[in-house]
């Protein structure tokens, strides 16, 4: 692959995942829900925040852009202005979770500008067979409870979204924005290890 390609390896992850997975599949989600007829999933977009340290506009780069959500009815907006974003980072080892961390609070450090949902997604890509899911979010959860900027109210805690995968969990944090607005976040583990070899 490394002969072949440029793209950074978590992008080249990420476009597989968007291109030869989620676009070639939205037909399962379709059939669960018809206002999911047009969903739209977009590898490595761009939207505007605010950041709330500086109030400044400023560019907010999503890993995977989702919209066209059969929301516009329930949000009041078209449906282009409603989306949901996911973040994607590599984890070859458990200092990972470091970044990893760091999507969670530029979260809460952001106010939107278009209608972002409620909801966060983050999606681990663990190329270490020796790390299991359990462990990357044991500790996740050791170093949430320990931060300081990152107002958690429930930590990683295991939730099925499908019966078929374990690996999914939730986490509810407060944004740190004068009303701090309660949001979820999504977590996916992916276990990569027997695809990726370096």
């Amino acid at each position: 692959m490394k002969k072949s390609t440029t793209i950074p390896f978590e992008d080249f992850l990420r476009f597989r995942l968007v291109e030869d997975y989620l676009i070639n599949h939205k037909e399962i989600l379709k059939q669960r829900t018809s206002t999911l007829d047009e969903i739209n999933f977009t590898a490595e977009t761009q939207k505007e925040f605010i950041d709330i340290e500086d109030s400044k506009q400023k560019v907010d780069k999503i890993d995977i852009f989702i919209n066209r959500l059969g929301l516009s009815d329930t949000w009041g907006e078209p449906e282009e202005k409603i989306y949901f974003a996911i973040e994607c980072k590599r984890i070859r080892g458990l200092h990972d979770t470091i970044q990893y961390i760091a999507d969670i609070e530029k979260f809460t450090k952001r106010a939107y500008i278009d209608t972002r949902l409620p909801f966060e997604g983050q999606l681990g890509f663990i190329e270490n067979r020796s790390i299991s899911h359990e462990e990357v979010v044991n500790t996740i959860n050791s170093k949430l409870r320990n931060n300081k900027t990152i107002i958690t109210d429930l930590l990683l805690e295991n939730c099925m979204l499908n019966q078929n995968i374990e690996s999914t969990y939730i986490s509810k944090h407060k944004r740190n924005i004068q009303h701090q607005a309660s949001f979820s976040v999504y977590h996916l583990f992916l276990d990569y290890s027997s695809i990726v070899v370096d």
